[in-house]
């Protein structure tokens, strides 16, 4: 090669490397997709790993999975989805993954169990609502996820690459220990008892439903946390606060269950004192007036955002709701600094974003 040539590109690799070098970090996204009062968040980490937990309703000419599939490749660039976590066995949060497979490769599922279809009765306890044998969602799921579905428990964390954490604080009923939370130095006790657990409000009557044993996940960036129960419902929810917290101040709350007030307990919300809530509402499903009202009364809240305008919501802010129609499709998008100090929120993709400081 000439050695005029061969300088300019020693130069040019020798720049590039340092540019990789110091190369700035990527944010991590929050995508709430619009499944009409089901399921589907799509986590990017900032390392481009990709988190969905839950793919939505079944039917409907697929349109769960193609709205999932729209958001993953055009919103965010993204050919497959590495992690799918399911977080119980309700239709609106597993019944898009049949169609979904189809249209995007998921390379590893996660979720808190599947019962043993050759002792059913032995199993019914812990998987009140199915997938049955029969059911063609579960064997959907059972045959897409085939050697490469783990199961999680409270205390274990998703496998991930880079600072940010997920860790499970709740599967099967059952929540994470003190010593798996805050570490070894608070095992005899998990630290202080909740303050807030002085005046808790009562039990509801034992749900015996899958809800009760939905996966919850607490996500850590840096200075910034995010806290994703599922549908788990009140009484799971308080052992997640009484009378030890376990789970922290957290900065974007997706609240519980769509909004429906069998979850969102109030002792849960004042413990965790949130800066902005997400709400994976339909156009009539959730936004409960009780759980608008909770959500009220905690102080440290500056935006309480919708998926859909809803009428239990009269007094919603409209510039926080995503769709303001039934016929929906447009998504809430938070990007979170790579430090995880300030994240913004988007509700719409025409819409302003508002900036917020992690605690």
């Amino acid at each position: 090669m000439n050695a005029r040539l061969f300088q300019p590109m020693i130069v040019t690799l020798g720049l590039v490397a340092l540019l990789g070098a110091d190369a700035p970090k990527r944010q991590m996204e929050i995508v709430w997709i619009d499944v009409d009062g089901g399921a589907a968040t799509l986590i990017v980490t900032p390392e481009r790993e990709s988190i969905l937990i839950d793919t939505g309703w079944p039917g409907f000419g697929d349109r769960d999975a193609k709205r999932i599939e729209r958001v993953v490749r055009d919103a965010c660039k993204l050919d497959h989805i590495d992690h799918l976590v399911t977080t119980h066995w309700h239709r609106d949060h597993f019944g898009g993954l049949g169609a979904l497979t189809k249209l995007v490769r998921i390379d590893h599922y996660w979720d808190r169990g599947l019962p043993d279809l050759d002792a059913p009765d032995q199993d019914a306890k812990k998987f009140p609502d199915g997938p049955k044998r029969d059911d063609p969602l579960g064997i959907a799921y059972r045959q897409a996820s085939e050697g490469k579905r783990k199961t999680l428990k409270a205390g274990d964390r998703l496998p991930l690459k880079g600072d940010l954490r997920a860790i499970v604080l709740a599967s099967g009923g059952e929540t994470i220990s003190a010593e798996k939370r805050w570490g070894s130095e608070r095992k005899s006790a998990g630290g202080d008892a909740n303050r807030h657990c002085d005046d808790v409000v009562p039990d509801h009557p034992v749900d015996l439903s899958d809800n009760a044993r939905s996966l919850a996940f607490l996500f850590e960036l840096g200075d910034f946390t995010f806290l994703d129960c599922g549908d788990l419902t009140w009484n799971v929810e308080k052992k997640l606060v009484c009378p030890v917290d376990l789970i922290g101040r957290v900065d974007l709350y997706q609240v519980t269950h769509h909004g429906l007030d069998l979850s969102n307990h109030p002792t849960l919300l004042r413990t965790i004192e949130p800066t902005v809530t997400i709400m994976n509402n339909g156009a009539r499903k959730g936004c409960e007036p009780n759980t608008v009202a909770a959500l009220k009364s905690i102080a440290s809240i500056r935006a309480s955002y919708q998926l859909h305008k809803n009428p239990r919501a009269r007094d919603a802010d409209d510039t926080l709701i995503a769709n303001a129609t039934a016929a929906g499709g447009e998504f809430i998008r938070v990007r979170i600094e790579p430090d995880g100090k300030s994240f913004g929120v988007q509700a719409g993709e025409r819409s302003t974003v508002r900036s917020f400081a992690s605690r």
